[in-house]
């Protein structure tokens, strides 16, 4: 009865399970975390902010396991160097174990954590007569090599499609400890080839989509420099490290000829410094270094040229923070610079950027309750064209006709703005927590030279209120339900939306378990719909969703969710539901299936902007989407180092468009009263290209060509991966896209 399976390292499986916590520093807030199944597969963490846990650090260690007739065995060996410590003659550190049994599900602590309680490492007990030990000087190098061959579909003519490409390079990752506390990472050159794709999406928001980081080596460590920008569990903050390396920002000029793709921005370098004193300080210190990347062209003479499409760029990052009163109170400091070498084609981008904020964490009445806020600061500065741009980017649009709070500058060389957060919250104590809170936002506020920033000029608040029951009754082992209130506003008091949400979520007795929950948002002023025109008023609209899954300790399992959303005063709604299935046909094999479905019909979707007789007009669409897509993934491990993982994501969204519009007035009430559609002969259709003419006269004013579309994506990869010596491993990597 006792469940090993074989999966690849750092994945988690349903299985009997020992886990080791050590708090070496003895703050009472981070552990260094080392679990194992019965198979042998090792996973570890770094636990950070007493109850949060980046499952991304690795660490070099050995377990060996063994099964017999009285149960199962784990024998840990864990070197000191892969943990932090202070010099001392006697140490004494946070200390606990955790076992887990599959076929209870069930947790057993040495030190039990309470299921009421708030905490996690601040719960640990103490490990004490360690004598004699020495903090080891560390030192870490990970040389690597490869060689990768290219194929693509050749392009006749184009010297830069010619069918397939061969790469070779190499690099090193270097750890070096420099005290007993502070560590120091670089990499040269660095290289993520078995980095697996990000998933397909069609964006025809004015923002930019998220993508998580996946590059182990700015993964690792990733906890001492978050830095977010609201309180609104958004993933906006001042440090967004795909920032780094990221693709070029500029474009060729083929010259009627062809033109190098360039993919991603040349790494040089990149440092690391981090690590945590015995006295309480936070310490991190990270930089970077990238290329200067010109892209090679040739002209339609057949000549070479070489246009720049990224400069060579510096960053830094900062972070500073102490503990006060055992960990229960933390005030830090952090900050960004950075500093680019522009040539005159790429003015467009700022020359330089600076950001920097105060944060502070403040736990009290027996950590029950909690006060935590941030302030942060920005400057930028770069030509009138850059500015220009920033001024009237998705953030803040400045040239909006009907913002009288802010002046668009066509001469700016330079924008400074500002940020505010708090929170004050019941975390512990009883089965009832809250939090409330707020965060504002300047209009001039911009990191995204190195952060990620959707919107400033905003004034955001919420309240959240959580009732949970822990103790298993007729029907469910566990319940939960919240409420949440928010409003969102500009500074200058344009309310966005409000709104408010019911849900839950629960474990049934035979350990299913679901969620589901229905909101309501009245509306408001939508600043960013006509793309920098005047504010339009948008209704509000209603959602739900709901989901269940089956027990994941089978080898069968699955589970179905699903949304909705309607919008009030208009045909437009939205609808989604997906599936996913988990099948283990043998202890070292599993499959998994996710397919969703989307559909949604907006009667007000943006096209774009045209000026006629000196006026801007601004077009729009009845949008009928469908998307479906399907991530597939499947492994075979044939022992805990040795692994085969396949990913594959098929992906189609089309969309048609129907009902062309115009706004003529943008806050007339009814809402669809403040569009005029056009009608019969104003819509000319070429075979799918149209064209409107507003007049009615026989000429079209605007092209809009074929709007339409049908976005097919397919990308995949295999990876082989061999650990065959602690900490070295050999990756044999099959990448389509």
């Amino acid at each position: 009865e006792i469940a090993a399976l074989l999966t690849r390292r750092d994945e988690w499986s349903p299985s009997d399970e020992v886990t080791i916590m050590i708090d070496s520093y003895r703050d009472r807030r981070t552990a260094f975390q080392f679990s194992v199944n019965a198979a042998g597969v090792k996973r570890d963490a770094f636990l950070f902010n007493d109850n949060s846990e980046d499952s991304r650090w690795d660490a070099v260690w050995d377990v060996g396991t063994s099964v017999d007739a009285k149960g199962w065995t784990a024998e840990f060996r864990i070197p000191y160097s892969q943990l932090r410590f202070a010099p001392a003659d006697v140490q004494t550190w946070g200390f606990n174990v955790l076992r887990r049994i599959n076929r209870l599900n069930e947790e057993q602590y040495w030190r039990l954590l309470p299921k009421s309680a708030s905490g996690r490492v601040s719960l640990f007990g103490d490990l004490t007569g360690i004598e004699g030990i020495v903090p080891p000087r560390r030192l870490e190098i990970l040389p690597y090599t490869v060689a990768r061959t290219e194929m693509r579909a050749a392009e006749e003519g184009n010297p830069f499609r010619t069918g397939s490409d061969q790469v070779a390079t190499m690099g090193a990752d270097i750890k070096f400890g420099l005290t007993s506390a502070l560590t120091l990472t670089a990499t040269i050159n660095p290289d993520f080839g078995q980095v697996e794709a990000d998933p397909a999406v069609v964006n025809l928001s004015a923002f930019e989509t998220f993508f998580p980081e996946r590059r182990p080596f700015f993964n690792e460590g990733l906890d001492i420099f978050r830095f977010g920008l609201g309180g609104d569990g958004s993933r906006e903050g001042l440090f967004y490290t795909r920032r780094i390396g990221r693709s070029p920002q500029g474009s060729p000029d083929d010259r009627g000829g062809f033109a190098e793709d360039i993919a991603q921005t040349t790494i040089i370098a990149a440092t690391k410094l981090s690590g945590k004193t015995q006295d309480g300080w936070t310490v991190g210190l990270t930089g970077a270094l990238t290329d200067e990347e010109g892209a090679s062209v040739v002209d339609s003479l057949g000549n070479f040229h070489s246009d720049p499409v990224e400069p060579r760029s510096g960053y830094v990052v900062g972070r500073l923070a102490k503990d006060l009163r055992g960990g229960q109170t933390v005030i830090g400091v952090f900050g960004t610079t950075v500093q680019r070498n522009l040539p005159d084609s790429l003015n467009f981008l700022h020359s330089a950027a600076y950001t920097g904020g105060i944060d502070w964490t403040h736990r009290f009445r027996n950590d029950t309750y909690s006060f935590n806020g941030r302030l942060v600061g920005s400057h930028v500065r770069g030509s009138e064209e850059a500015l220009e741009e920033t001024q009237e980017s998705s953030a803040r649009y400045f040239q909006r006709p009907d913002n009288d709070r802010v002046e668009f500058d066509p001469t700016r060389t330079s924008l400074s703005g500002y940020g505010v957060a708090m929170s004050f919250a019941k975390r512990g104590g009883g089965n009832w927590r809250w939090s409330t809170g707020f965060d504002t936002r300047s209009p001039g506020l911009e990191v995204n030279d190195i952060g990620f920033q959707r919107e400033a000029d905003r004034a955001f608040q919420w309240v959240w209120v959580n009732r949970r029951w822990l103790e298993p009754g007729k029907i469910f082992r566990r319940f939960n339900a919240n409420f949440n209130e928010w409003s969102f506003w500009t500074q200058g008091m344009e309310r966005r939306n409000a709104g408010a949400n019911l849900n839950a979520n629960f474990t049934l007795l035979n350990y299913w378990s679901g969620w589901f929950g229905a909101g309501y948002a009245i509306g408001g002023l939508e600043t960013t719909q006509l793309r920098g025109g005047p504010a339009i008023k948008r209704p509000g609209g209603t959602d739900a969703w709901f989901g269940i899954e089956s027990d994941e300790r089978k080898s069968l399992s699955a589970g179905v969710n699903g949304w909705f959303y309607v919008e009030n005063e208009t045909d437009s709604w939205a609808a989604g539901v997906g599936t996913n299935v988990s099948w283990r046909p043998a202890a070292n094999v599993d499959f998994r299936a996710s397919p969703h479905l989307n559909r949604e019909v907006d009667e007000w979707q943006y096209l774009q902007t045209e000026e006629i007789n000196a006026a801007d007009e601004y077009i729009f669409g009845e949008l009928h989407q469908t998307t479906l897509s399907m991530t597939l993934r499947g492994n075979v491990t044939f022992s805990p180092t040795l692994s085969l993982q396949l990913y594959a994501e098929p992906f189609v969204s089309t969309g048609w468009y129907e009902g062309f519009k115009r706004v003529a007035a943008p806050r007339a009430e009814p809402f669809l009263s403040q569009f005029e559609k056009f009608e019969g002969d104003q819509v000319i259709d070429n075979d799918g290209e149209i064209s409107l003419d507003f007049d009615a006269d026989g000429t079209a004013e605007v092209e809009l060509d074929n709007p339409d579309f049908t976005f097919l994506s397919f990308r995949s990869n295999l990876v082989l991966r061999w650990e065959y010596n602690l900490g070295s491993t050999i990756f044999l990597v099959w990448q389509h896209g």
